[in-house]
Order: structure tokens, then sequence, then C-alpha cells
């Protein structure tokens, strides 16, 4: 955006639509029209705050105008709009659509930590069973070399290399 944009843009936020004289809206609507948003106009447009964030919901499909935003809060201090209330049922669906994805995340989660603590505990399982195993040979290795079968034992701690690998 160009420096002469930006300033336009902030003429727009500050002065409304009217400020070159009427009719010279740039989107041809007033801040009433059905195609503009109106929780953009209370400040509160889901699409803009979560720009940019892993809820990210694209661009707004309604008309989001700085000028108009202005028309608004000018006209808002004389007259309530109640888009408020309008702003508030926004929010309030998209907070139960993020509220129905959390738990859909939830029961996956759970699903797959079911499926990784049964595959984990079988593997401990195995592995405590190699342990003894181990265990059992080593003790075997030993018993045979206070006896004096050296080859004996070398035979055992070779099982239990194998074992280890």
């Amino acid at each position: 955006m160009s420096a002469s944009e930006q300033m336009r843009a902030m003429l727009d936020q500050l002065m409304g639509t009217a400020r070159n004289g009427p009719d010279t809206n740039a989107h041809g609507v007033k801040y009433t029209d059905h195609k503009v948003c109106k929780s953009f106009l209370y400040g509160c447009c889901p699409h803009e705050i979560l720009a940019s964030t892993r809820m990210d919901l694209g661009e707004c499909p309604k008309i989001h105008d700085l000028a108009l935003r202005a028309d608004y809060q000018q006209e808002s201090k004389d007259n309530d709009r109640y888009y408020d209330v309008e702003a508030t049922e926004h929010l309030r669906a998209f907070i139960e659509d993020c509220d129905r994805r959390t738990e859909l995340a939830k029961k996956r989660l759970a699903e797959t930590q079911e499926e990784l603590s049964a595959e984990v505990s079988s593997k401990a399982e195995k592995v405590h069973e190699l342990s003894e195993t181990i265990g059992k040979k080593l003790a075997q290795a030993e018993e045979a070399g206070a006896e004096g079968k050296v080859e004996e034992s070398i035979k055992f701690m070779e099982e239990v290399e194998d074992i280890r690998k």
C-alpha cells in the first residue's frame, strides 16, 4: 500500500465516506447495507481478529471499509442500530464452531493416545521379558564361570549379546 493510499485510508477512517462531498463512497453503499460487515463496524470481526493465526478464516465475504466504520461511529452517538447484538451473534456462532472443532480434535487425540499406549505397553512388556531372560543367562554364565566351565560361560555370554541385539 502506497503512502497516498495509507493517507486516504486514514482520512476515511477519521472523517467517513462524505469527506469529499456526498456520494463519493468507494463501494457505493452505506454502512446500513446488508453487504457491510456489522461485526467489522462494531470492531470485532473474527475474520480480522484471527488473521494470520491457526484459526484464520480467510477474508470476510462482506465489505470492510474504515470510512463506513467512521460513519457508523458518528451516527451511533445519536442513534443505536443494535449492531452489537448482531456482532455478538456472529461471534457466538464462531465460538460454537471452534468448540465443535476442539471436541473433535480431543476425540481424535484420545483415540490416538489409546492406540499409542497399547503399543507402548506391549513393547514395555517385551522389553521386560527380554531383560528377565538376560538376567537368567547372566546368572547361568556366572555360575558356570564359578564352577570353572569357561567355555560354557562364554557360550552364555554370547547368548546374552544376541538377546541384547
